[in-house]
């Protein structure tokens, strides 16, 4: 009985370590594809983020379903080729998170969450700001 109870002290540390995987949103983007005289052209469009990839051909509207991070673009069309780059800014350090998306971390929220009206009333207000869902992309191919 006694070193079982010694086991479960190391498994509940170490379950502890567990990361939440960020929500995933549709971000519209109005991907528009464009020669260096400014013409529109036909091309093969790569869509990467942290969390996705998507292949398309543009020009299109298309719906990229990631969380909210960067995104980066590469597109080409015969011996042309373009590409862009979406930064977002509002995104942390992995440090600053370390805690908060431990499962322990998560723990802990959830019981100031119970036991204070407060906890609940400081993650509202507290909420990373939300993610330009709308875009329109011009890529320039050279």
């Amino acid at each position: 009985m006694r070193y079982s109870f010694l086991l479960i002290i190391p498994v509940i540390f170490l379950s502890s370590c567990a990361t939440l995987k960020p929500k995933e949103i549709p971000i519209n983007i109005n991907l528009i594809t464009l020669d260096k005289d400014l013409n529109p052209i036909d091309a093969v469009c790569n869509l990467y983020s942290s969390s996705s990839k998507l292949d398309i051909l543009a020009p299109n509207k298309v719906v990229f379903l990631t969380e909210c991070s960067s995104i980066n673009i590469v597109c080409k069309s015969g011996d042309l080729s373009g590409h862009y780059g979406l930064i977002q800014e509002n995104q942390g350090t992995s440090g600053e998170d370390f805690i908060i998306n431990s499962g322990l971390g998560y723990l802990f929220d959830r019981a100031v969450d119970t036991v204070t009206p407060m906890g609940s009333l400081m993650n509202i207000f507290g909420a990373d700001d939300e993610c330009v869902t709308d875009r329109e992309i011009t890529v320039v191919l050279e």
